[in-house]
Order: structure tokens, then C-alpha cells, then sequence
């Protein structure tokens, strides 16, 4: 275990090297409990707004996402966001967000620490393995929240062989069974949070399935 922003989590399960080769060559998957969610409902051009003062730059479309100061804001619908990110980025928003409501934006958020897990999948095989589980297909910086394994799920394509999923704490582990029980003849191991910093540092050429 390790820490990060306070909180301890998985650094590794045995062997940082050996983790990173499974992202590299075929498919990890880490539990993101380094990452908290906030979910910021409200009118079009309310939400709009807000986002757009707070990302200092574009707004996402539904359907995509920005990343900005280690956190994704997520635009899940025109009166919906989410953004996931480490524990220090998302009390910024949440405090960013109440300030707003203070000062009269018609906006409501919800800090979801208790209610929501966070999933990585990363390698040249995550795709397929996505692809198995029957979730869509996305873009770099796509997102989509569809009903899976039990519960909603929201899918944020990160990079070419990066995927995050967000899911409903309660259907998190039969998620975690599934993407097991389907990566099994794919190669997935579970992975830590080493491995996924030192991918993030120095990423190597990720090698084709």
C-alpha cells in the first residue's frame, strides 16, 4: 500500500516491473481508490457555464470530456457532468461548485465518495476486451454512461489503450467478476498504482495484440 493525497492505496501486488509489462503487452486492471467523483446536474446554460469559468478553456459536448489540473470533467448530457479525478482536484470542484450555488447559479453536485467506484483498464487489449463485455466503442476523450453488469456505468475512453470506468459501488464488484471472467483468456491482471504513474511518466510503445 501507498499513499496519495492521504489516502492509502494498491501500489503494487507484488512486482511494479512485472505490472507494467502486463500494461504494455497485454491488459491491466487497477482499482482506482486514489479517485473520488463529483456529479454536477443543472439547466444547459447554467451548467455550460459553470463549466466553461471552472475549465478555463472549451466546454466538452455531451458525449466527451476535458481533462484539466487531474481531473476529467465528463458531459454526460446537456444538464449533466461528472468529473473524476485524484482527491485533492475533486474537493476543488466540489468547493468551486458550492461557491457557485452561494452566489446564485442554479446548479446542484453531489460528492459521490460513498456511492461510486472507479475501475482502469490499460493495454493494447482493453479494447477487445471492452469490446467483449458489449460496452460501445469510443473516441479519445469519448464518454457514455450505459446500464451494465447490474448497474450505470460511465465510460471515459482516456487515451488509445487507457479506459475508465465509474460504476455504482454496489454493482462494483460483480463488474470487477465480469471484466475478469472475460479478460481471463486475454491476460488481465490485476494492476497498481505504480505501474499505471510510471506508464503516465514515461510511456512506452504499447505493443499490439
Amino acid at each position: 500500500m501507498v499513499l496519495r493525497d492521504g489516502h492509502p492505496v494498491a501500489g503494487h501486488f507484488g512486482s511494479t516491473a512485472g505490472e507494467l509489462a502486463v500494461c504494455v503487452k497485454r491488459v491491466g486492471l487497477a482499482v482506482r481508490s486514489d479517485l473520488d467523483t463529483v456529479e454536477l446536474t443543472g439547466p444547459e446554460p447554467w451548467l455550460s457555464h459553470f463549466l466553461g469559468e471552472t475549465l478555463h478553456g472549451p466546454v466538452p459536448s455531451p458525449g466527451h470530456a476535458a481533462h484539466v489540473a487531474g481531473a476529467w470533467c465528463c458531459r454526460i448530457a446537456p444538464d449533466h457532468a461528472i468529473v473524476v479525478g485524484s482527491w485533492s482536484a475533486a474537493a476543488r470542484w466540489a468547493r468551486t461548485a458550492r461557491k457557485a450555488i452561494v452566489t446564485g447559479a442554479v446548479l446542484g453536485w453531489t460528492d459521490r465518495l460513498d456511492t461510486a467506484s472507479a475501475l482502469t483498464l490499460v493495454g493494447p487489449r482493453a479494447e477487445r476486451l471492452l469490446s467483449d463485455a458489449g460496452l460501445p466503442e469510443l473516441p479519445i476523450a469519448g464518454v457514455s454512461e450505459s446500464w451494465w453488469s447490474g448497474g450505470l456505468v460511465l465510460l471515459l475512453r482516456e487515451a488509445h489503450d487507457r479506459y475508465l470506468l465509474v460504476l455504482d459501488a454496489e454493482h462494483a464488484v460483480d463488474a470487477w467478476q465480469t471484466l475478469f471472467e472475460l479478460g481471463r483468456a486475454l491476460g488481465l491482471s490485476m494492476v497498481g498504482a505504480e505501474a499505471l504513474e510510471r506508464l503516465r511518466a514515461a510511456p512506452p510503445p504499447l505493443a499490439r495484440p
